[in-house]
């Protein structure tokens, strides 16, 4: 439980901005700058309060210059993964905070790499991706507490001592067609879900590589667009099996 308050609270969106702001507003430079000035003042005599205030001036005045950055307001207004983790169970949890490891490390990196205006775009397409990711988790989870709650081996052994082709044999046949159809709608999209997870982890690994300048800047540019087609490939994929999946569930359980 602990683990799951901790993802919660890490990757809330506010939580995120939160940080963003304070990383973009306290630089080690501007902290060094103003103990360097509370120290003269002191030493020169003026007094704390003074100090405090003027210090206090000085990282309002950074945070204005800051939040002046285009680049900065920008990646704070862009839309951000906002779904409520705390509904999965640690199976599903897995995938999606996976996935926002990777995002993360992908925004880091795509920060490092800066003036790109060739990666414009991407942080919106990974916010999408991780939504699909979350609404087909959602429905795995859901349809592995349906599969849970079926007693498919009684309905065997049920069938199995039923004349072959009575109506009651029938019913009980068609029934464990559609617990089977679940069963591998289910299995195709947590399929779907850990190749969309490694799609990710993989843009934010090429990402990283590019803000390392492990390769050059048109191969790196080149790389990542053809990873954002496969990204959008995966995803692709996942809507689809994830819409099977839920006609499939939605149909057993109306």
């Amino acid at each position: 439980m602990a683990g799951k308050a901790g993802a919660v609270l890490k990757y809330d969106p506010r939580v995120r901005r939160g940080a963003l702001l304070l990383r973009a507003t306290v630089s080690p430079a501007g902290l060094l700058t103003g103990g360097a000035l509370a120290g003269i003042g002191l030493v020169s005599g003026i007094g704390l309060p003074f100090v405090i205030g003027a210090g206090v001036a000085a990282w309002l005045t950074s945070v204005f210059l800051h939040l002046r950055d285009p680049k900065l307001v920008s990646a704070v207004l862009e839309p951000q993964f906002d779904r409520d983790l705390t509904v999965l169970d640690g199976e599903h949890l897995q995938y999606m905070t996976a996935a926002l490891r990777a995002r993360d490390r992908f925004e880091d990196a795509a920060t490092e790499v800066g003036g790109g205006e060739e990666f414009g775009g991407m942080r919106v397409r990974v916010t999408d991706a991780l939504h699909r990711l979350y609404d087909s988790v959602v429905w795995s989870q859901r349809a592995a507490a349906f599969l849970a709650a079926v007693d498919a081996q009684g309905l065997v052994r049920r069938l199995r001592s039923l004349p072959e082709n009575s109506p009651v044999a029938v019913e009980i046949g068609e029934q464990l067609e559609e617990v089977e159809n679940i069963g591998a709608r289910r299995n195709e999209t947590l399929s779907r879900v850990a190749a969309t997870v490694t799609g990710i982890e993989t843009l934010a690994v090429k990402m990283g590589a590019a803000a390392l300048g492990a390769q050059s800047a048109d191969a790196a540019t080149q790389d990542i667009r053809e990873l954002r087609s496969q990204l959008d490939a995966y995803v692709d994929g996942l809507e689809e099996v994830e819409r099977d999946l839920r006609s499939a569930l939605q149909k057993e359980t109306s």
